[in-house]
């Protein structure tokens, strides 16, 4: 029993997009996927396997190659002395580019002498080889215990804007590398996360989230920092409007933003997968999309005719939501591309860039999309394996490079929020050339 536990060990985190679009029905795919994956637990935990495999194969029929569901399928399988199923499910999880010691795996180690297995080694060994290397450059070092979430680009002020999670605020980064403060301290401000900018009328629009009291230096008497969308002076970073929103019967982590050509600002929810929207001129947040569509929406891009969104869905990848209705595809990708764990997207108009870091290896994708933007063609990776790449997160096009959070801090933190490093190593905002 205790070994068949030990299959269980990976989170809840997948792949093989279908290919077509599939469409809102009554469960949704990211509803029935954790359905289906709790039961395939409680079927191995009662040692049913062949149960356990088929539910797990209906969960991967909802949300494709997800990786840590393939390797729950490996070691199904290899626990039920299917070693040929168990390692095409490791041929998946390689042919999608990741990476894992086998020799490790208490489990999947006991295929060492079957046929297979030494190319099925070599393979995942192939995806350890550096990605970008003498391409990926540093472009500034924050110092601090700060954990920088997100960046955008001030031209008029000539002058980044850098939110930090841990340090509650927002700091402005001058191209010299001087490191100032912008935004005003106010108690109620919890984790500053997404950001996005409004030049013509000088304002800024930020997301803040009370994380974990411990990765924000809070004590438990203290009073805890509300989730909020902020509205910003961009010339003073005073604070102008806090606009909470609706109620949620849990508790809501406010995240990415995207403002779009009308000026609608479009929030994440990455706790109830809630969509929100501020309409132009707006005073309250809607929502878009409801809870029980999506598991934990991140970075959000419009599509070029700006009637949809390009969601990043953490747990089941890539989203096209219809910005009138709400309602909800998933885009289709190639058979051997797993964009699970994709926590920022951003574009140039022609293509999208992703930072993807719930994988190993973490990476830069660079995304093509057919006409309309309604699948993606093909998944090229731009940069992985490298030092330089820890938790990256969110970034931007800027003047044919791709600026974005490659080293954000998150790694020196752990679930509850406590710091795990003594101090630890600057974060660190890159740049990549684009061709």
């Amino acid at each position: 029993m205790a070994l068949l536990i030990s299959v269980f060990s990976l989170p809840a985190t997948a792949g093989e997009a279908s290919h077509e679009p599939v469409a809102d029905t009554a469960e949704s795919h990211v509803l029935a996927y954790r359905r289906l994956r709790t039961e395939a637990l409680a079927a191995a935990a009662a040692e049913d396997l062949d149960t356990a495999a088929a539910r797990l194969a209906e969960a991967d029929a909802r949300v494709s190659n997800h990786p840590g569901l393939i390797i729950l399928r490996a070691r199904i399988a290899t626990q039920a002395g299917r070693e040929e199923e168990a390692l095409t499910q490791i041929r998946r999880y390689a042919a999608a580019g990741l990476t894992l010691d086998l020799t490790r795996d208490r489990i999947l180690s006991t295929l060492s002498a079957a046929t297979g297995f030494p190319a099925a080694v070599a393979a995942l060994n192939a995806n350890r080889a550096p990605v970008g290397d003498g391409q990926l450059t540093e472009m500034a070092r924050i110092d601090g215990a700060v954990i920088v979430e997100a960046l955008v680009r001030d031209e008029p002020g000539g002058r980044w804007l850098i939110s930090q999670v841990r340090g509650r605020t927002i700091i402005a980064l001058a191209d010299d590398g001087t490191v100032s403060g912008f935004l005003r301290g106010d108690p109620a401000i919890g984790g500053v996360v997404g950001m996005a900018l409004d030049s013509e009328a000088g304002l800024l629009w930020a997301a803040t989230s009370p994380l974990a009291p411990a990765i924000h230096g809070i004590d438990a008497g203290d009073p805890r920092p509300v989730p909020a969308l902020l509205k910003i002076d961009l010339a003073t970073g005073t604070v102008l409007d806090r606009l909470e929103p609706p109620s949620s019967p849990t508790e809501r982590s406010l995240g990415d933003i995207v403002r779009t050509a009308d000026g609608t600002i479009h929030v994440a929810d990455a706790a109830t997968g809630d969509i929100l929207s501020l309409p132009p001129g707006g005073s309250e947040l809607g929502v878009l999309v409801p809870a029980g569509t999506l598991g934990s929406p991140q970075g959000m891009v419009p599509t070029p005719d700006g009637a949809s969104l390009i969601v990043a869905d953490y747990s089941s990848g890539l989203w096209r939501v219809d910005r009138d209705t709400g309602s909800a595809q998933r885009l289709s990708a190639p058979v051997d591309a797993s964009l699970i764990g994709v926590d920022g997207l951003t574009s140039d108009g022609r293509v999208l860039y992703a930072f993807q870091n719930g994988v190993t290896p973490q990476r830069v994708l660079r995304l093509t999309l057919v006409e309309g933007w309604t699948a993606v063609s093909a998944v090229e990776v731009l940069a992985a394996n490298l030092p330089i790449i820890d938790e990256p997160t969110t970034g931007l096009v800027r003047n044919g490079e791709l600026v974005f959070v490659s080293r954000s801090q998150w790694s020196d933190f752990n679930g509850d929020g406590a710091q795990t490093t003594p101090m630890p190593a600057p974060a660190i905002i890159a740049r990549l050339p684009l061709d």
